[in-house]
């Protein structure tokens, strides 16, 4: 079972693997705790539970949900370098690449690109990496 997961409390991102951090899943509900002081939970509008996708990016960094990656190609029809954005998702228990732009043509499946891609960011830190998406 892949036991990664980051939080976002609406200011900042906790790790699993902070100092002293503790995830309690109880009831349906889930606390976040730092040495035994509570952060945030499901029940704090702001609040966001990423599990990671247990998969690593072409430099070996750990994939989790609501991470923007990555793509570069060279296009051998304008014969220029292309990069495409994506949003990392889980839908139905498979973990996903939406195109930035929300195109449904352009969305991959994670697992299938994982040597091309790179984590640039997550849209919670680096919501300007979504901008411009064509």
């Amino acid at each position: 079972m892949n036991t990664a997961y980051r939080v976002w409390d609406g200011e900042q991102m906790h790790y699993w693997d902070d100092e002293g951090i503790c995830l309690n899943i109880e009831d349906g509900n889930w606390y976040l705790y730092r040495k035994g002081k509570f952060i945030t939970s499901n029940k704090t509008a702001c609040a966001v539970l990423m599990w990671g996708t247990g998969l690593k990016d072409k430099k070996w960094k750990d994939i989790y949900q609501k991470d923007i990656t990555e793509e570069s190609f060279m296009n051998p029809l304008l014969k220029e370098n292309v990069i495409d954005r994506y949003v990392i998702e889980r839908r139905k228990g498979i973990d996903r690449m939406n195109h930035v732009s929300k195109k449904s043509q352009l969305d991959r499946f994670l697992w299938y690109r994982l040597d091309e891609i790179e984590v640039v960011g997550n849209i919670f830190e680096n919501p300007e990496l979504l901008e411009g998406a064509e």
